[in-house]
């Protein structure tokens, strides 16, 4: 079944289904529908190593040490489905554009400039998702399930799986807060389903409000052995600045 497991009701229930905090009825958060942000166009913001462990970082997979040694890291996303990630390693220029179904790889300076076909594994590329966020050209993309409700520190939280409707072997979980309807728990797990554990994990904190739009401003990556092995930090966030296509065209 497409993103849940939630059916909709024609009449309205009773009060005591009515979601804490945003007086939502309870089976309407157990839909991905729930958490878009139907206001979100556009988001860019810079970002910045807090902390990473070298060592820990290489038990998520290659090149994972090296993408955390980036400079000047500056991430832009917009609907539907661009998202542009650039960076500097010294004096070199590293750039991502992910543009639907194709992702671009390119260091001008070295002359690299390389395009893939990721129809077939979304996940390959960038995504607005990446950084906690939900929106309905993302939701679109993915089939989804509920599986549960968690309590965590006080919140109510609710917890999905979803996978890309191109590449069903490729499971994530989500855990989601209805108060932000941000993602604040991202775990992609192998592609091998009979491999144990989980290939990393995402944890989204300190959500803060942008132009009427929640965003996450630490997200902190987790290896197999569920060990932290670094924590990035959005700062200069911009929300619906009305960025240009050309920015993610190639």
């Amino acid at each position: 079944m497409r993103r849940g497991l939630a059916t909709k009701c024609a009449l309205p229930l009773a009060g005591s289904l009515l979601a804490v905090g945003l007086g939502s009825p309870a089976w309407a958060q157990k839909t991905l529908d729930f958490y878009v942000q139907p206001t979100l166009k556009d988001v860019t913001a810079s970002a910045s190593v807090v902390s990473k462990n070298d060592r820990e970082l290489a038990k998520i997979g290659k090149g994972f040490v090296e993408a955390y040694k980036l400079t000047s890291q500056v991430v832009s996303c917009k609907e539907p489905n661009r998202v542009r990630f650039q960076g500097k390693q010294g004096l070199f220029t590293i750039r991502y554009i992910t543009n639907g179904t194709r992702k671009l790889t390119e260091v001008p300076t070295l002359r690299i400039r390389k395009v893939d076909d990721i129809s077939k594994e979304p996940a390959k590329g960038d995504t607005i998702a990446d950084m906690g966020i939900v929106t309905a050209s993302w939701a679109d993309r993915v089939e989804s399930r509920w599986l549960r409700t968690e309590k965590q520190e006080g919140k109510t939280l609710q917890v999905f799986e979803f996978w890309y409707k191109e590449d069903p072997r490729y499971r994530h979980t989500l855990t989601l807060d209805p108060a932000t309807r941000l993602i604040v728990d991202h775990v992609a797990h192998h592609r091998n389903t009979n491999k144990p554990g989980f290939k990393k994990r995402f944890v989204y904190a300190e959500p803060k409000q942008y132009n009427g739009v929640w965003v996450p401003t630490k997200v902190s990556i987790y290896n197999p052995e569920n060990k932290l092995a670094a924590t990035m930090a959005y700062e200069g966030i911009k929300v619906n600045t009305g960025l240009q296509d050309s920015l993610f065209n190639f």
